[in-house]
């Protein structure tokens, strides 16, 4: 991972999380450095402690108006029904995964993705708590993002994420939340390369990582990279004017087909929870397969009530 990589997860992991909290946040306007080497600093410093509010309050106030409004718009357009069914199956997959993690591992599914399994494997609990957290988390609750206000969010449910993640990956061997992750940030050098009263070119090295040049900008006393700020109004002004483009009526046309797949999807997951082997899990898996490229190619879809009737019947 280069180190522009590995700082962008830092803010996605960060603003990711920026759905699911409440509470008192670290770090307040006088407490973010001026300098913009001090202000990654000082952000990675918070992450490494478990604060990763520190990301929203390190943003400029215009910037974190523009995520908060866009996300109320964006609630007022969803579908009660069709948001709340999500989240039902959801949450029946993060069961699903925890509980036929063995299965799935023991797949010939799972064996086919031979350059990724050790990753797989190492990031697998943590990845299911992580997204049971969430989608038991207000963010299930469309009306509550009505009014949310995603520092607070991050004060809360983004740290409980935080710990969430880090003690699964302290059940592993490999630790790779202590040891990779959080050995990084604490590890981050940065130099200063260039600087003036807006701008300023540093020079950001972390553990085990080749040296980068990153380019950051002021905006109303924040330093941010330089291409979130070239580009942050237009893509703001994308993003509002499509959630404006959403109509009851479009919704309407488009409601049957979604809750159509939503249950498609429910009905394959609650098919994946009666699984008792990895064998079972495989002839799931590829009647999934078949019906998407069935469906694809214009044929009908692979019934998923077929399945389990295979399954039963005796070897020959």
């Amino acid at each position: 991972m280069t180190t522009t990589k590995f700082l962008t997860v830092l803010s996605i992991l960060a603003l990711a999380i920026i759905a699911a909290c409440g509470g008192q946040a670290v770090a307040t306007a006088d407490q973010i450095p001026s300098s913009p080497d001090g202000t990654i600093r000082f952000v990675a410093e918070k992450i490494a402690d478990g604060h990763p509010e520190v990301v929203w309050e390190a943003l400029p106030q215009t910037y974190q108006k523009d995520i908060n409004n866009l996300t109320h718009l964006f609630a007022t357009k969803v579908d009660q029904e069709v948001w709340d069914k999500s989240f039902i199956v959801l949450r029946k997959t993060a069961v699903v995964l925890q509980d036929k993690k063995d299965l799935f591992l023991g797949s010939q599914m799972f064996a086919m993705a031979e350059d990724s399994q050790d990753e797989i494997k190492e990031n697998w609990d943590t990845a299911a708590l992580v997204l049971s957290s969430l989608v038991n988390s207000d963010l299930g609750n469309l009306k509550s993002l009505e009014t949310i206000n995603w520092g607070h969010f991050m004060a809360t449910t983004g740290k409980e994420l935080m710990d969430v993640a880090k003690r699964a990956s302290a059940a592993t061997e490999e630790n790779a939340f202590e040891n990779d992750f959080l050995a990084k940030v604490r590890g981050m050098g940065i130099d200063v390369l260039e600087k003036t009263d807006t701008t300023a070119k540093l020079k950001i090295s972390a553990p085990d990582e080749e040296p980068e040049e990153v380019q950051m900008t002021k905006v109303e006393g924040r330093w941010v990279p330089t291409d979130m700020a070239t580009d942050w109004d237009k893509n703001v002004a994308e993003a509002r004017t499509k959630l404006e483009e959403i109509t009851p009526e479009t919704i309407a046309q488009q409601k049957m087909q979604i809750m159509m797949m939503v249950g498609m999807a429910e009905a394959f997951v609650d098919q994946v929870a009666q699984a008792n082997t990895s064998e079972e899990l495989d002839q799931m898996l590829q009647g999934l397969l078949g019906g998407l490229l069935g469906g694809a190619m214009g044929g009908p879809p692979a019934q998923m009530d077929d399945a389990p009737a295979e399954m039963d019947a005796p070897a020959e």
